[in-house]
């Protein structure tokens, strides 16, 4: 089990095994996601994704990876709008579902999504902008 910095789920042969876990508790760490959600069946793996600005903080979510699809779907149908035990009266209840694939994975290269598309040279040369480049180095010869 492993703590990510990304989102990313597993990969797609695992995605009818892996539950989205929504709304977790700041204190909560895999150790008590383990003992609440083992219950349900063999846990491969399991992931709470940092935040970036702060990598000591989760960010409230986890994706739980069991070997087998049907314990998946029971840890969801018990866990889904209930609360974690031992945190029950703090109002944090639990959106529990099946993780969906990674959108951005199979679209090639993790940076593709990087910047916005309107920074792009291809975009500014497609609705007759110059290029970042150009533009910043005739910037530099006007002030000159």
């Amino acid at each position: 089990m492993q703590n990510d910095k990304g989102a990313s789920v597993p990969s797609s042969s695992n995605r009818k095994n892996t539950v989205y876990v929504a709304g977790l508790p700041l204190e909560i760490n895999e150790e008590q996601l383990l003992s609440a959600f083992i219950t349900f069946g063999d846990i491969i793996d399991i992931k709470i994704p940092n935040e970036v600005q702060d990598p000591t903080k989760h960010r409230g979510f986890a994706f739980i990876t069991y070997s087998n699809p049907s314990d998946a779907l029971d840890a969801i149908d018990n866990y889904d709008l209930n609360e974690l035990q031992g945190y029950q009266g703090r109002g944090k209840f639990l959106k529990c579902s099946l993780a969906n694939p990674d959108r951005f994975a199979s679209e090639g290269g993790s940076n593709k999504f990087d910047k916005a598309i309107w920074s792009t040279d291809e975009w500014q040369a497609a609705h007759g902008e110059k290029p970042r480049d150009e533009a910043v180095e005739q910037a530099q010869q006007n002030s000159a």
